[in-house]
């Protein structure tokens, strides 16, 4: 897989990149591109280059690896800092609404950042997450458990 993502990137003009793909759990393909200064270029403004080059690669990877696999691309650590980010963020969004007593209703975001959120409050039994909306204005609402 390292070497199919390398010369995909090579074809894009990037042949000083570092790529390393590994196994994290079953059914969980990790790949990691350092890029140095280009990363900014490929990560984009919020991820969106990001996740286009994910994409990209996953349609590429697919003849070579089972469908029921799941492929998740980072550059420069960028993914794995803004999963670290949504779950603080998450907490204390938990922590609002429990406070408040009202649901929290968060600003439009992508799946993948929605996901993490689910994620990161599914053990929280205080709160509750639902994504409500549509397209490009899909959100996560939390809201607080009343026990």
């Amino acid at each position: 897989m390292t070497e199919h993502v390398r010369r995909f990137m090579a074809v894009m003009g990037m042949q000083d990149v570092h790529v390393e793909c590994h196994m994290e759990e079953p059914g969980m393909l990790r790949i990691s591109i350092m890029a140095g200064p280009l990363g900014n270029m490929l990560i984009g403004a919020q991820g969106a280059n990001l996740h286009a080059l994910a994409h990209v690669i996953r349609c590429v990877l697919r003849k070579h690896i089972a469908e029921n696999v799941h492929i998740s691309v980072d550059v420069n650590g960028y993914r794995v800092r803004r999963e670290r980010t949504l779950f603080e963020f998450a907490t204390e969004v938990a922590k609002r609404a429990q406070r408040t007593g009202r649901p929290v209703a968060l600003s439009p975001m992508s799946a993948i950042d929605r996901r993490i959120i689910h994620m990161a409050l599914k053990l929280h039994k205080d709160v509750l997450t639902e994504s409500t909306g549509d397209g490009t204005e899909r959100r996560v609402v939390v809201r607080p458990v009343f026990l």
